[in-house]
């Protein structure tokens, strides 16, 4: 490994990335490797996108389309309470992600493994079938994993920041690292570009379904509340509905979302202003020092250093 806050390796996408910035994760929590940047390092797309606000967006409208996967929320309603702790989740999630994203190797593991256990426990016979319903089958975790990706680059499309194809492509790639880290196995199930990633989620509509917990935990997205601050209420129909907005038609369709108080491509727009503002005065570097001094302070699972 490095010796010198400088000196460059290779991230997992094969490109030369310098090591700068703050202290990692390894360092905080009493190791010795001062030079682990994780999976992905300062020169990956996934650090640029996910220390991006846009991204934040883009995660909503993930948990939106994994939610229809009828299956997954049928175990998820049986054994975990799903519905009644969603901004729970949602918090979790995102402090997952951040982890295994942004955190030393060490962190990222032991994330991936929490919530591997996690999936391993969740078990749920139906009462009339007999059928076993696990939440670690792999075609459900690819879903879920591959919504993740799509939600973020059509948060990116939408709202910046602006990538090339190739860039994209390699998104899509870099995160196979993810799907590995959650136990994921194989590329059966994980598209290798943009252009295949947009297919999987069209090919995997025929299985969807709004059942009654997604619709519980989608509900204030359908029929959002229209009294309080005006600017308030405002401002946060435009981002529901600028959310929204990166949906696939067909998504759309099942959450019976069709008239709405503003035109979805209108909120966009005013969205994509919006996640403008929130980057102002504030460079992608600044961005991404943001979210690894988060992820250092309160990773998905602590990491206990040798003595």
């Amino acid at each position: 490994m490095q010796t010198s806050d400088k000196q460059t390796s290779t991230s997992t996408s094969g490109c030369p990335v310098a090591h700068t910035g703050g202290r990692p994760l390894s360092a905080a929590s009493g190791g010795t490797d001062t030079e682990d940047t994780g999976y992905f390092g300062p020169g990956s797309i996934s650090w640029r996108l996910f220390s991006d606000p846009s991204s934040k967006l883009g995660g909503l409208a993930a948990l939106l389309l994994q939610s229809l996967n009828p299956q997954m929320m049928r175990v998820f309603d049986g054994t975990s309470g799903y519905a009644t702790d969603v901004e729970g989740r949602g918090e979790r999630t995102g402090r997952y992600i951040d982890t295994t994203v942004f955190g030393d190797r060490a962190h990222a593991d032991a994330a991936g493994e929490a919530v591997q256990r996690l999936h391993a426990a969740s078990v749920w016979t139906d009462p009339r079938t007999g059928e076993e319903l696990r939440a670690d089958t792999q075609e459900w975790l690819a879903w879920t994993h591959n919504c993740i990706v799509y939600g973020v680059l059509r948060a990116a499309d939408a709202f910046g920041p602006s990538l090339t194809v190739a860039e994209q492509d390699r998104f899509v790639v870099e995160q196979h690292e993810a799907a590995r880290i959650v136990g994921i196995e194989g590329d059966e199930f994980l598209p290798g570009s943009r252009e295949a990633l947009d297919r999987y989620i069209e090919d995997n509509k025929s299985w969807m379904a709004l059942t009654l917990p997604a619709a519980e935990i989608t509900r204030a997205m359908r029929k959002p509340q229209l009294t309080g601050n005006p600017i308030k209420v405002w401002a946060g129909l435009n981002i529901q509905d600028g959310v929204l907005s990166l949906l696939p038609d067909w998504a759309l369709l099942l959450f019976g979302i069709e008239g709405r108080p503003m035109n979805l491509r209108a909120a966009a727009r005013v969205t994509r202003r919006i996640i403008s503002g929130a980057r102002s005065g504030r460079t992608s570097e600044d961005l991404i020092t943001e979210v690894t001094e988060r992820v250092q302070t309160h990773p998905y699972r602590k990491v206990r250093g040798a003595k």
